[in-house]
Protein backbone atom coordinates (compact mmCIF):
# COMPACT_ATOMS: atom_id res chain seq x y z
CA UNK A 1 0.00 0.00 0.00
CA UNK A 2 2.64 2.19 0.36
CA UNK A 3 4.30 1.77 -2.74
CA UNK A 4 1.68 3.65 -5.10
CA UNK A 5 3.76 2.56 -8.70
CA UNK A 6 3.33 -1.12 -7.72
CA UNK A 7 -0.76 -0.37 -6.63
CA UNK A 8 -1.23 1.34 -10.12
CA UNK A 9 0.43 -1.66 -11.77
CA UNK A 10 -1.40 -4.85 -9.83
CA UNK A 11 -4.39 -2.72 -10.29
CA UNK A 12 -4.31 -2.92 -14.16
CA UNK A 13 -3.14 -6.17 -14.08
CA UNK A 14 -6.02 -7.44 -11.95
CA UNK A 15 -8.34 -5.85 -14.58
CA UNK A 16 -6.57 -6.83 -17.54
CA UNK A 17 -7.69 -10.25 -16.53
CA UNK A 18 -11.05 -9.09 -15.39
CA UNK A 19 -10.95 -8.15 -11.74
CA UNK A 20 -13.06 -5.40 -10.64
CA UNK A 21 -11.39 -3.17 -8.35
CA UNK A 22 -13.86 -2.03 -5.73
CA UNK A 23 -13.47 1.31 -3.79
CA UNK A 24 -13.17 1.56 -0.24
CA UNK A 25 -16.27 1.51 2.26
CA UNK A 26 -16.99 1.70 5.53
CA UNK A 27 -19.41 -0.93 5.29
CA UNK A 28 -17.65 -3.25 3.83
CA UNK A 29 -13.34 -2.69 4.02
CA UNK A 30 -11.27 -4.08 6.14
CA UNK A 31 -7.53 -2.32 6.77
CA UNK A 32 -5.87 -4.05 3.71
CA UNK A 33 -6.47 -4.63 0.44
CA UNK A 34 -9.59 -7.98 0.51
CA UNK A 35 -10.66 -10.54 -1.96
CA UNK A 36 -14.22 -10.53 -2.37
CA UNK A 37 -15.58 -12.78 -5.23
CA UNK A 38 -14.11 -11.88 -8.53
CA UNK A 39 -13.49 -8.40 -6.62
CA UNK A 40 -10.68 -6.76 -4.93
CA UNK A 41 -11.64 -4.26 -2.50
CA UNK A 42 -9.44 -1.41 -1.45
CA UNK A 43 -8.61 -1.40 2.26
CA UNK A 44 -9.47 1.75 4.77
CA UNK A 45 -5.45 1.60 5.51
CA UNK A 46 -5.05 2.26 1.51
CA UNK A 47 -6.54 5.94 1.98
CA UNK A 48 -4.05 8.81 2.36
CA UNK A 49 -4.63 10.89 5.67
CA UNK A 50 -6.38 7.52 7.43
CA UNK A 51 -3.84 6.55 10.37
CA UNK A 52 -4.04 2.66 11.63
CA UNK A 53 -5.94 4.20 14.74
CA UNK A 54 -9.34 5.63 12.67
CA UNK A 55 -9.44 2.80 10.98
CA UNK A 56 -9.16 -0.04 13.69
CA UNK A 57 -11.44 2.73 15.43
CA UNK A 58 -14.31 2.40 12.18
CA UNK A 59 -13.97 -1.80 12.04
CA UNK A 60 -14.37 -1.74 15.76
CA UNK A 61 -17.54 0.55 15.61
CA UNK A 62 -18.66 -1.45 12.56
CA UNK A 63 -18.77 -4.74 14.36
CA UNK A 64 -20.14 -4.29 17.87
CA UNK A 65 -23.04 -1.94 15.97
CA UNK A 66 -23.56 -2.96 12.61
CA UNK A 67 -23.36 -1.32 9.44
CA UNK A 68 -23.48 2.58 9.25
CA UNK A 69 -26.36 3.79 7.85
CA UNK A 70 -25.21 7.36 7.10
CA UNK A 71 -22.12 10.11 7.95
CA UNK A 72 -23.94 11.02 10.83
CA UNK A 73 -24.61 7.24 12.05
CA UNK A 74 -20.82 7.08 11.71
CA UNK A 75 -19.91 10.00 13.97
CA UNK A 76 -21.82 9.33 16.22
CA UNK A 77 -20.43 5.68 16.32
CA UNK A 78 -16.78 6.20 16.21
CA UNK A 79 -14.25 7.24 18.80
CA UNK A 80 -13.85 11.28 17.69
CA UNK A 81 -10.87 11.11 18.92
CA UNK A 82 -9.35 8.89 16.31
CA UNK A 83 -11.74 10.16 13.50
CA UNK A 84 -11.48 13.61 12.88
CA UNK A 85 -12.94 16.12 9.90
CA UNK A 86 -9.56 15.20 8.01
CA UNK A 87 -10.28 11.85 7.99
CA UNK A 88 -14.12 12.60 7.42
CA UNK A 89 -13.30 14.42 4.56
CA UNK A 90 -10.52 11.48 2.89
CA UNK A 91 -13.30 8.81 3.07
CA UNK A 92 -15.54 11.08 1.21
CA UNK A 93 -13.39 11.93 -1.59
CA UNK A 94 -12.14 8.46 -2.18
CA UNK A 95 -15.90 7.11 -1.79
CA UNK A 96 -16.01 4.97 1.23
CA UNK A 97 -19.52 6.25 1.81
CA UNK A 98 -20.83 5.66 -1.82
CA UNK A 99 -22.73 2.87 -0.84
CA UNK A 100 -24.42 4.95 2.20
CA UNK A 101 -25.47 7.97 -0.56
CA UNK A 102 -24.03 8.72 -3.84
CA UNK A 103 -23.55 12.59 -3.71
CA UNK A 104 -19.95 13.11 -2.31
CA UNK A 105 -20.81 16.85 -2.50
CA UNK A 106 -23.88 17.02 -0.46
CA UNK A 107 -21.99 14.47 2.67
CA UNK A 108 -19.09 16.66 2.16
CA UNK A 109 -20.88 20.07 2.62
CA UNK A 110 -22.33 17.89 5.84
CA UNK A 111 -19.38 17.47 7.77
CA UNK A 112 -19.16 20.03 10.22
CA UNK A 113 -22.96 19.04 10.86
CA UNK A 114 -22.12 15.47 11.36
CA UNK A 115 -18.80 15.63 13.34
CA UNK A 116 -20.45 18.02 15.75
CA UNK A 117 -23.26 16.27 16.26
CA UNK A 118 -21.31 13.24 16.56
CA UNK A 119 -18.87 14.46 19.27
CA UNK A 120 -22.14 16.07 21.36
CA UNK A 121 -23.44 12.77 21.64
CA UNK A 122 -20.26 10.87 22.57
CA UNK A 123 -19.96 13.65 25.61
CA UNK A 124 -23.26 13.02 26.24
CA UNK A 125 -22.54 9.33 26.64
CA UNK A 126 -19.55 9.82 28.24
CA UNK A 127 -20.99 11.93 30.96
CA UNK A 128 -24.07 9.95 31.69
CA UNK A 129 -26.19 12.35 31.05
CA UNK A 130 -29.43 12.07 28.24
CA UNK A 131 -31.50 14.79 26.65
CA UNK A 132 -34.35 16.23 28.01
CA UNK A 133 -36.61 12.94 26.62
CA UNK A 134 -35.10 10.55 28.73
CA UNK A 135 -34.99 7.09 27.74
CA UNK A 136 -38.12 8.11 24.86
CA UNK A 137 -35.68 9.01 22.60
CA UNK A 138 -33.29 6.26 22.90
CA UNK A 139 -35.83 3.96 21.97
CA UNK A 140 -36.81 5.66 18.80
CA UNK A 141 -35.03 5.22 15.41
CA UNK A 142 -32.91 8.34 14.78
CA UNK A 143 -33.40 11.09 12.15
CA UNK A 144 -30.68 12.17 10.35
CA UNK A 145 -30.99 15.92 9.42
CA UNK A 146 -31.14 16.21 5.51
CA UNK A 147 -28.12 17.13 3.71
CA UNK A 148 -27.58 20.35 1.96
CA UNK A 149 -29.10 20.39 -1.44
CA UNK A 150 -25.45 21.70 -3.50
CA UNK A 151 -24.91 20.57 -6.52
CA UNK A 152 -22.83 16.92 -7.26
CA UNK A 153 -18.96 18.00 -8.33
CA UNK A 154 -18.16 17.11 -11.66
CA UNK A 155 -16.86 13.74 -12.85
CA UNK A 156 -13.15 15.12 -13.07
CA UNK A 157 -13.44 16.75 -9.59
CA UNK A 158 -14.28 13.53 -8.67
CA UNK A 159 -11.99 11.53 -10.45
CA UNK A 160 -9.13 14.08 -8.50
CA UNK A 161 -10.22 13.23 -5.29
CA UNK A 162 -10.08 9.61 -5.97
CA UNK A 163 -6.22 9.99 -6.91
CA UNK A 164 -5.69 12.62 -4.01
CA UNK A 165 -6.97 10.11 -1.41
CA UNK A 166 -5.73 6.68 -2.87
CA UNK A 167 -3.74 7.63 -5.26
CA UNK A 168 -5.54 5.83 -8.22
CA UNK A 169 -8.43 6.63 -9.82
CA UNK A 170 -11.11 4.40 -9.17
CA UNK A 171 -14.99 5.10 -10.96
CA UNK A 172 -12.86 6.36 -13.63
CA UNK A 173 -10.22 7.78 -15.77
CA UNK A 174 -9.53 11.25 -17.08
CA UNK A 175 -8.36 9.63 -20.16
CA UNK A 176 -11.47 8.03 -20.75
CA UNK A 177 -13.50 9.26 -23.64
CA UNK A 178 -10.21 10.26 -25.60
CA UNK A 179 -9.41 6.57 -26.66
CA UNK A 180 -9.93 6.98 -30.56
CA UNK A 181 -8.22 10.10 -30.21
CA UNK A 182 -5.36 7.79 -28.73
CA UNK A 183 -5.62 5.75 -31.44
CA UNK A 184 -4.81 8.13 -33.90
CA UNK A 185 -2.66 10.24 -32.62
CA UNK A 186 -0.65 8.21 -29.44
CA UNK A 187 2.18 5.39 -30.30
CA UNK A 188 3.27 4.50 -27.18
CA UNK A 189 2.05 4.77 -23.11
CA UNK A 190 4.49 4.97 -20.19
CA UNK A 191 4.15 1.22 -20.06
CA UNK A 192 5.74 0.66 -23.71
CA UNK A 193 8.13 3.36 -22.57
CA UNK A 194 10.79 0.91 -21.20
CA UNK A 195 10.77 -1.04 -24.69
CA UNK A 196 12.12 2.26 -26.54
CA UNK A 197 15.74 3.51 -26.76
CA UNK A 198 16.86 6.89 -25.74
CA UNK A 199 16.44 9.54 -28.49
CA UNK A 200 13.00 7.73 -30.02
CA UNK A 201 10.50 10.55 -30.15
CA UNK A 202 7.14 9.17 -29.10
CA UNK A 203 3.66 10.49 -28.78
CA UNK A 204 1.61 9.73 -26.01
CA UNK A 205 -1.13 11.36 -24.35
CA UNK A 206 -1.71 11.72 -20.47
CA UNK A 207 -3.06 13.98 -17.26
CA UNK A 208 -0.55 16.97 -16.69
CA UNK A 209 0.33 16.88 -13.23
CA UNK A 210 2.69 18.76 -10.96
CA UNK A 211 3.43 21.09 -13.49
CA UNK A 212 6.20 23.49 -11.95
CA UNK A 213 7.47 26.93 -14.34
CA UNK A 214 10.45 27.96 -14.17
CA UNK A 215 12.79 30.71 -15.71
CA UNK A 216 15.86 29.96 -17.48
CA UNK A 217 19.03 32.23 -16.91
CA UNK A 218 17.71 34.00 -19.86
CA UNK A 219 14.35 35.00 -18.14
CA UNK A 220 12.57 32.82 -20.44
CA UNK A 221 9.85 30.80 -18.85
CA UNK A 222 9.72 26.78 -19.29
CA UNK A 223 7.44 24.46 -17.68
CA UNK A 224 8.32 20.98 -15.88
CA UNK A 225 5.33 18.13 -15.48
CA UNK A 226 4.96 14.66 -15.21
CA UNK A 227 2.71 13.09 -17.74
CA UNK A 228 0.54 10.32 -16.34
CA UNK A 229 -1.42 7.64 -17.72
CA UNK A 230 -3.60 4.37 -16.87
CA UNK A 231 0.16 3.09 -16.42
CA UNK A 232 1.82 5.51 -14.64
CA UNK A 233 4.03 8.82 -15.38
CA UNK A 234 7.01 10.34 -16.94
CA UNK A 235 8.96 13.62 -16.81
CA UNK A 236 8.39 15.62 -19.18
CA UNK A 237 10.19 18.80 -19.96
CA UNK A 238 8.70 21.70 -22.22
CA UNK A 239 11.66 24.04 -22.81
CA UNK A 240 10.85 27.69 -23.62
CA UNK A 241 10.16 27.83 -27.40
CA UNK A 242 7.04 24.85 -26.82
CA UNK A 243 5.87 26.86 -23.63
CA UNK A 244 5.19 29.69 -24.86
CA UNK A 245 2.74 27.71 -27.97
CA UNK A 246 1.44 25.37 -25.09
CA UNK A 247 1.42 27.73 -22.00
CA UNK A 248 -2.50 27.55 -22.27
CA UNK A 249 -2.67 24.03 -23.03
CA UNK A 250 -0.15 22.68 -20.38
CA UNK A 251 -2.32 23.19 -16.95
CA UNK A 252 -2.72 20.99 -13.51
CA UNK A 253 -5.01 18.12 -14.91
CA UNK A 254 -5.34 18.76 -18.52
CA UNK A 255 -5.41 15.82 -20.96
CA UNK A 256 -3.01 16.54 -23.41
CA UNK A 257 -0.89 14.36 -26.28
CA UNK A 258 2.78 15.41 -25.86
CA UNK A 259 5.08 14.48 -28.60
CA UNK A 260 8.98 14.85 -27.71
CA UNK A 261 12.30 12.86 -27.86
CA UNK A 262 12.53 10.35 -24.98
CA UNK A 263 16.20 10.45 -23.32
CA UNK A 264 16.88 7.70 -20.60
CA UNK A 265 19.59 8.42 -18.37
CA UNK A 266 22.64 5.86 -16.94
CA UNK A 267 20.42 5.25 -13.95
CA UNK A 268 17.25 4.15 -16.61
CA UNK A 269 14.72 7.04 -16.11
CA UNK A 270 13.27 8.60 -18.71
CA UNK A 271 12.44 11.74 -19.65
CA UNK A 272 10.17 13.39 -22.54
CA UNK A 273 12.00 16.61 -24.11
CA UNK A 274 8.57 18.21 -25.82
CA UNK A 275 8.12 19.11 -29.41
CA UNK A 276 4.96 19.64 -28.88
CA UNK A 277 2.37 19.72 -26.46
CA UNK A 278 -1.64 19.82 -27.71
CA UNK A 279 -5.32 19.55 -25.47
CA UNK A 280 -6.55 15.95 -26.29
CA UNK A 281 -10.33 17.90 -26.16
CA UNK A 282 -11.49 17.91 -29.39
CA UNK A 283 -8.06 17.22 -31.06
CA UNK A 284 -9.22 14.77 -33.91
CA UNK A 285 -11.76 17.40 -35.47
CA UNK A 286 -9.15 20.31 -35.37
CA UNK A 287 -6.82 17.80 -36.67
CA UNK A 288 -9.56 16.29 -39.73
CA UNK A 289 -8.19 16.98 -42.78
CA UNK A 290 -11.22 15.23 -44.15
CA UNK A 291 -15.10 14.78 -42.97
CA UNK A 292 -16.98 11.71 -44.73
CA UNK A 293 -20.52 11.50 -44.29
CA UNK A 294 -22.25 8.30 -44.66
CA UNK A 295 -25.79 8.17 -45.15
CA UNK A 296 -28.65 5.85 -46.69
CA UNK A 297 -30.65 7.41 -49.97
CA UNK A 298 -33.79 7.37 -48.58
CA UNK A 299 -32.74 9.56 -45.83
CA UNK A 300 -32.49 12.28 -48.15
CA UNK A 301 -34.54 14.54 -49.81
CA UNK A 302 -34.28 17.64 -51.59
CA UNK A 303 -35.24 19.69 -48.22
CA UNK A 304 -32.71 18.10 -45.91
CA UNK A 305 -29.92 18.57 -48.83
CA UNK A 306 -30.34 22.46 -49.26
CA UNK A 307 -30.24 22.48 -44.71
CA UNK A 308 -27.01 19.97 -45.27
CA UNK A 309 -25.37 22.73 -47.98
CA UNK A 310 -26.16 25.84 -45.94
CA UNK A 311 -25.21 24.27 -42.85
CA UNK A 312 -21.74 23.56 -44.11
CA UNK A 313 -21.48 26.81 -45.91
CA UNK A 314 -22.29 28.93 -42.88
CA UNK A 315 -18.86 26.45 -41.48
CA UNK A 316 -16.37 27.44 -43.55
CA UNK A 317 -12.64 26.33 -43.29
CA UNK A 318 -10.13 23.86 -44.22
CA UNK A 319 -11.33 20.19 -44.19
CA UNK A 320 -12.49 18.76 -47.21
CA UNK A 321 -16.24 16.86 -47.40
CA UNK A 322 -17.66 13.51 -49.12
CA UNK A 323 -20.46 12.30 -49.06
CA UNK A 324 -21.05 8.11 -49.01
CA UNK A 325 -24.36 7.31 -49.91
CA UNK A 326 -25.83 3.73 -50.15
CA UNK A 327 -28.26 3.45 -52.59
CA UNK A 328 -31.28 0.89 -52.76
CA UNK A 329 -29.46 -1.74 -55.09
CA UNK A 330 -27.03 -1.96 -52.22
CA UNK A 331 -24.21 -0.24 -53.65
CA UNK A 332 -22.53 3.11 -52.45
CA UNK A 333 -21.96 5.93 -54.56
CA UNK A 334 -18.85 8.27 -53.07
CA UNK A 335 -19.40 11.92 -54.32
CA UNK A 336 -17.46 14.58 -53.77
CA UNK A 337 -18.99 18.49 -53.57
CA UNK A 338 -17.27 21.50 -54.98
CA UNK A 339 -13.72 21.49 -54.50
CA UNK A 340 -14.50 25.06 -52.71
CA UNK A 341 -16.91 23.55 -49.85
CA UNK A 342 -14.32 23.21 -47.21
CA UNK A 343 -15.58 23.23 -43.72
CA UNK A 344 -14.71 23.77 -39.96
CA UNK A 345 -15.18 20.67 -37.68
CA UNK A 346 -16.67 21.14 -34.77
CA UNK A 347 -18.36 18.82 -32.18
CA UNK A 348 -21.43 21.64 -32.41
CA UNK A 349 -21.04 20.98 -36.22
CA UNK A 350 -20.97 17.31 -35.69
CA UNK A 351 -24.34 17.36 -34.01
CA UNK A 352 -25.99 19.84 -36.30
CA UNK A 353 -25.43 17.30 -39.29
CA UNK A 354 -26.51 14.40 -37.02
CA UNK A 355 -29.72 16.57 -36.58
CA UNK A 356 -30.28 17.41 -39.94
CA UNK A 357 -29.75 13.12 -40.70
CA UNK A 358 -30.15 11.29 -38.05
CA UNK A 359 -28.56 8.15 -39.15
CA UNK A 360 -25.76 9.80 -40.57
CA UNK A 361 -22.44 8.49 -39.93
CA UNK A 362 -19.97 11.27 -39.57
CA UNK A 363 -16.13 9.79 -39.85
CA UNK A 364 -13.74 12.00 -39.54
CA UNK A 365 -10.00 11.47 -41.53
CA UNK A 366 -7.64 13.05 -39.35
CA UNK A 367 -3.61 13.98 -39.52
CA UNK A 368 -2.05 10.97 -37.30
CA UNK A 369 0.85 12.72 -34.77
CA UNK A 370 3.86 12.50 -36.58
CA UNK A 371 2.69 15.51 -39.04
CA UNK A 372 -0.21 16.92 -36.81
CA UNK A 373 -0.70 20.46 -37.30
CA UNK A 374 0.08 23.07 -34.28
Amino acid sequence: MSNTTKVVRYINEARSQGIQILPPDVNASLDNFTASGNSIRFGLAAIKGIGQSAVTSIIEARNSGGPFSSTFDFTERVDSRAVNKRVLEGLIRAGAFDSLNRSRSRLFAAIDSAIDSGQRLQRSRASGQTDLFGALSASMPAVDPPLPNVPEWAHHELLKGEKETLGFYISGHPLSGYEAALNDFADADVDRLTGQNHGTVVALGGVVMELSVRTTKKGDRFGLFQLEDQFGSVKVVAWPDVFSRANGVMQNDAAVLVRGRLEIDDGGAMTIIAEEIQSLENIRERCARTVVLHFNVDSIDEMKLERLYSLLDSNRGECGVIFEVKLADGSTARVQPNHLVRIKVTPSLTSSIRGILPDCNVELLVQKASSAAR
